[in-house]
Protein backbone atom coordinates (compact mmCIF):
# COMPACT_ATOMS: atom_id res chain seq x y z
CA UNK A 1 0.00 0.00 0.00
CA UNK A 2 0.95 3.38 -1.14
CA UNK A 3 0.94 4.44 3.05
CA UNK A 4 4.20 2.47 3.68
CA UNK A 5 6.02 4.82 1.83
CA UNK A 6 4.98 7.19 4.60
CA UNK A 7 5.53 4.86 7.52
CA UNK A 8 9.32 3.29 6.22
CA UNK A 9 11.08 6.14 8.61
CA UNK A 10 8.83 6.56 11.62
CA UNK A 11 10.91 4.26 14.01
CA UNK A 12 13.28 7.27 13.81
CA UNK A 13 11.08 10.38 12.96
CA UNK A 14 7.69 11.19 10.97
CA UNK A 15 9.17 13.20 7.43
CA UNK A 16 6.50 15.62 6.34
CA UNK A 17 7.01 15.84 2.89
CA UNK A 18 7.19 12.02 2.34
CA UNK A 19 3.35 12.17 4.11
CA UNK A 20 2.14 14.67 1.56
CA UNK A 21 4.06 13.31 -1.38
CA UNK A 22 2.48 9.96 -0.26
CA UNK A 23 -1.00 11.72 -0.17
CA UNK A 24 -0.44 13.31 -3.58
CA UNK A 25 0.49 10.13 -5.06
CA UNK A 26 -2.63 8.44 -3.64
CA UNK A 27 -4.74 11.69 -4.76
CA UNK A 28 -3.70 10.87 -8.50
CA UNK A 29 -4.36 7.32 -8.33
CA UNK A 30 -8.02 7.64 -6.93
CA UNK A 31 -8.37 10.51 -9.08
CA UNK A 32 -7.67 8.27 -12.36
CA UNK A 33 -9.40 4.75 -11.40
CA UNK A 34 -12.31 6.52 -9.41
CA UNK A 35 -13.25 9.81 -11.49
CA UNK A 36 -17.06 9.65 -11.18
CA UNK A 37 -17.14 9.10 -7.70
CA UNK A 38 -17.00 11.28 -4.26
CA UNK A 39 -13.65 9.47 -2.98
CA UNK A 40 -11.55 11.87 -5.00
CA UNK A 41 -13.20 15.11 -3.06
CA UNK A 42 -12.01 13.64 0.22
CA UNK A 43 -8.50 12.57 -1.16
CA UNK A 44 -7.92 16.33 -2.53
CA UNK A 45 -9.51 17.70 1.51
CA UNK A 46 -6.91 15.44 2.89
CA UNK A 47 -3.66 16.39 0.82
CA UNK A 48 -5.07 20.24 1.79
CA UNK A 49 -5.58 19.19 5.33
CA UNK A 50 -1.90 17.36 4.86
CA UNK A 51 -0.54 20.80 3.82
CA UNK A 52 -2.33 22.94 6.81
CA UNK A 53 -0.83 19.74 9.37
CA UNK A 54 2.61 19.88 8.08
CA UNK A 55 3.00 24.02 8.41
CA UNK A 56 0.46 23.66 11.77
CA UNK A 57 2.64 20.95 13.26
CA UNK A 58 5.76 22.49 12.30
CA UNK A 59 5.24 26.08 13.83
CA UNK A 60 3.73 24.72 17.03
CA UNK A 61 7.10 24.37 18.88
CA UNK A 62 8.18 27.54 17.93
CA UNK A 63 8.28 30.48 20.41
CA UNK A 64 5.45 32.64 20.70
CA UNK A 65 7.73 35.59 20.23
CA UNK A 66 5.70 38.57 21.85
CA UNK A 67 5.10 36.35 25.19
CA UNK A 68 8.47 35.60 25.10
CA UNK A 69 9.10 39.62 25.12
CA UNK A 70 7.27 40.26 27.19
CA UNK A 71 7.92 37.74 29.60
CA UNK A 72 11.48 38.86 29.32
CA UNK A 73 10.47 42.44 30.57
CA UNK A 74 8.41 41.31 33.36
CA UNK A 75 11.25 38.93 34.79
CA UNK A 76 14.03 42.08 34.30
CA UNK A 77 11.01 44.42 36.30
CA UNK A 78 11.44 41.39 39.20
CA UNK A 79 14.93 41.30 38.86
CA UNK A 80 14.80 45.56 39.37
CA UNK A 81 12.36 44.78 42.54
CA UNK A 82 15.09 42.47 43.96
CA UNK A 83 17.36 44.75 43.30
CA UNK A 84 15.98 47.46 44.83
CA UNK A 85 14.49 45.44 47.82
CA UNK A 86 18.57 44.94 48.57
CA UNK A 87 19.39 48.21 48.54
CA UNK A 88 16.68 49.65 50.40
CA UNK A 89 17.69 46.92 53.41
CA UNK A 90 21.46 47.58 53.10
CA UNK A 91 21.86 52.10 52.49
CA UNK A 92 18.81 53.63 53.42
CA UNK A 93 18.19 54.95 57.33
CA UNK A 94 14.70 54.63 57.07
CA UNK A 95 13.16 53.66 60.87
CA UNK A 96 11.73 50.19 61.34
CA UNK A 97 7.99 50.57 60.66
CA UNK A 98 9.29 53.03 57.01
CA UNK A 99 11.33 50.10 56.02
CA UNK A 100 9.13 47.23 56.86
CA UNK A 101 6.72 48.52 55.15
CA UNK A 102 9.09 49.28 51.78
CA UNK A 103 9.43 45.44 52.27
CA UNK A 104 5.97 44.50 52.32
CA UNK A 105 5.50 46.47 49.35
CA UNK A 106 8.59 44.86 47.04
CA UNK A 107 7.33 41.46 48.01
CA UNK A 108 4.15 42.40 47.11
CA UNK A 109 4.79 43.63 43.19
CA UNK A 110 7.49 40.37 43.36
CA UNK A 111 4.63 38.01 43.75
CA UNK A 112 2.30 40.12 41.45
CA UNK A 113 5.29 40.23 38.79
CA UNK A 114 5.70 36.42 39.33
CA UNK A 115 1.75 35.71 38.60
CA UNK A 116 2.12 37.31 35.68
CA UNK A 117 5.15 35.86 34.25
CA UNK A 118 3.50 32.54 34.88
CA UNK A 119 0.72 33.24 33.37
CA UNK A 120 2.36 34.39 30.45
CA UNK A 121 4.31 31.16 29.91
CA UNK A 122 1.37 29.07 30.36
CA UNK A 123 -0.49 30.75 27.41
CA UNK A 124 2.17 30.00 25.42
CA UNK A 125 1.44 26.35 26.21
CA UNK A 126 -2.26 26.69 26.36
CA UNK A 127 -2.32 28.47 22.72
CA UNK A 128 -0.17 25.99 21.29
CA UNK A 129 -2.42 23.15 23.13
CA UNK A 130 -5.95 24.54 21.38
CA UNK A 131 -4.37 24.94 17.78
CA UNK A 132 -3.11 21.58 17.94
CA UNK A 133 -6.23 20.15 19.34
CA UNK A 134 -8.17 22.11 16.84
CA UNK A 135 -6.33 20.83 13.85
CA UNK A 136 -6.58 16.95 15.34
CA UNK A 137 -10.51 17.46 15.40
CA UNK A 138 -10.28 17.83 12.06
CA UNK A 139 -8.56 14.97 11.07
CA UNK A 140 -11.27 13.48 13.37
CA UNK A 141 -13.59 14.76 11.37
CA UNK A 142 -12.24 13.57 7.90
CA UNK A 143 -11.57 10.44 9.33
CA UNK A 144 -15.69 10.14 10.06
CA UNK A 145 -16.32 11.34 6.66
CA UNK A 146 -14.18 8.42 4.98
CA UNK A 147 -15.82 6.46 6.96
CA UNK A 148 -19.24 7.49 5.78
CA UNK A 149 -18.37 6.90 2.27
CA UNK A 150 -17.36 3.04 2.52
CA UNK A 151 -20.60 2.51 4.87
CA UNK A 152 -22.71 1.86 1.67
CA UNK A 153 -20.28 0.18 0.14
CA UNK A 154 -22.00 -3.63 0.19
CA UNK A 155 -19.62 -6.31 -0.81
CA UNK A 156 -22.65 -8.64 -1.24
CA UNK A 157 -25.03 -5.96 -3.41
CA UNK A 158 -24.42 -8.22 -6.83
CA UNK A 159 -25.81 -10.87 -4.57
CA UNK A 160 -29.04 -8.99 -3.50
CA UNK A 161 -29.03 -5.63 -5.34
CA UNK A 162 -32.86 -6.04 -5.78
CA UNK A 163 -33.19 -5.90 -2.10
CA UNK A 164 -30.61 -3.38 -1.83
CA UNK A 165 -30.76 -0.30 -4.13
CA UNK A 166 -29.43 2.75 -1.82
CA UNK A 167 -25.93 2.80 -2.78
CA UNK A 168 -26.26 4.15 -6.66
CA UNK A 169 -22.57 3.99 -7.00
CA UNK A 170 -21.92 0.34 -6.33
CA UNK A 171 -24.32 -0.24 -9.36
CA UNK A 172 -21.34 0.22 -11.82
CA UNK A 173 -18.60 -1.10 -9.68
CA UNK A 174 -17.37 -4.82 -10.47
CA UNK A 175 -15.58 -6.19 -6.72
CA UNK A 176 -12.60 -5.39 -8.19
CA UNK A 177 -13.09 -1.94 -7.99
CA UNK A 178 -14.55 -2.12 -5.06
CA UNK A 179 -11.92 -3.57 -3.31
CA UNK A 180 -9.20 -0.78 -4.41
CA UNK A 181 -12.36 1.92 -3.43
CA UNK A 182 -12.18 0.14 0.22
CA UNK A 183 -8.53 -0.18 -0.21
CA UNK A 184 -7.94 3.77 -0.95
CA UNK A 185 -10.28 4.44 2.21
CA UNK A 186 -7.82 2.31 4.28
CA UNK A 187 -4.84 3.97 2.78
CA UNK A 188 -6.70 7.31 3.64
CA UNK A 189 -7.08 6.54 7.40
CA UNK A 190 -3.97 5.25 7.74
CA UNK A 191 -2.73 8.86 6.20
CA UNK A 192 -4.71 10.68 8.29
CA UNK A 193 -3.30 9.02 11.34
CA UNK A 194 0.11 9.99 10.41
CA UNK A 195 -0.95 13.47 9.67
CA UNK A 196 -1.78 13.19 13.45
CA UNK A 197 1.39 11.91 14.68
CA UNK A 198 2.97 14.54 13.45
CA UNK A 199 1.64 16.87 16.31
CA UNK A 200 2.87 14.13 18.67
CA UNK A 201 6.88 14.40 17.46
CA UNK A 202 7.93 17.70 18.88
CA UNK A 203 4.97 17.55 22.28
CA UNK A 204 5.44 16.82 25.30
CA UNK A 205 1.91 18.25 26.39
CA UNK A 206 -0.08 15.51 28.02
CA UNK A 207 -3.53 16.79 26.45
CA UNK A 208 -1.81 16.73 22.75
CA UNK A 209 -0.51 13.66 23.17
CA UNK A 210 -4.07 11.56 24.00
CA UNK A 211 -5.81 13.70 21.19
CA UNK A 212 -3.15 12.23 18.91
CA UNK A 213 -2.99 8.46 20.39
CA UNK A 214 -7.26 9.20 19.95
CA UNK A 215 -7.41 9.98 16.11
CA UNK A 216 -5.07 6.89 15.85
CA UNK A 217 -6.99 4.23 17.57
CA UNK A 218 -9.89 6.14 15.75
CA UNK A 219 -7.95 5.24 12.59
CA UNK A 220 -6.85 1.97 13.26
CA UNK A 221 -10.74 0.65 14.09
CA UNK A 222 -11.62 2.11 11.06
CA UNK A 223 -9.43 0.55 8.82
CA UNK A 224 -10.41 -2.90 10.27
CA UNK A 225 -13.72 -2.21 9.84
CA UNK A 226 -13.40 -1.60 6.36
CA UNK A 227 -10.61 -4.23 6.04
CA UNK A 228 -13.11 -7.32 6.98
CA UNK A 229 -15.06 -6.02 3.53
CA UNK A 230 -11.96 -6.56 1.47
CA UNK A 231 -11.79 -9.95 3.09
CA UNK A 232 -15.43 -10.86 2.39
CA UNK A 233 -14.52 -9.27 -1.51
CA UNK A 234 -11.81 -11.70 -1.60
CA UNK A 235 -13.73 -14.63 0.21
CA UNK A 236 -16.53 -13.88 -2.39
CA UNK A 237 -14.65 -14.19 -5.66
CA UNK A 238 -12.80 -17.17 -4.77
CA UNK A 239 -16.05 -19.20 -3.98
CA UNK A 240 -17.41 -17.73 -7.44
CA UNK A 241 -14.02 -19.07 -9.11
CA UNK A 242 -14.12 -21.80 -7.19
Amino acid sequence: MLYVMAARRIQAELEPDRIVMTIELLTERIETRLPNRNLPKVARDTRAAAADAVSLATAIPEPILWIRIVSGFLALAMIGVVAKLAYHLKFTQADGWAMLDGINSGISTLIYLGLAVLFLFTLESRIKRRRALRALQELRALAHVIDMHQLSKDPQWHEHRESSPWDKENEHMDPYLLGRYLDYCVDLLALIGKLAALYAQNSQDGVVLQAVEEVENLTATLATKIWQKIMLIDTLQATRRG
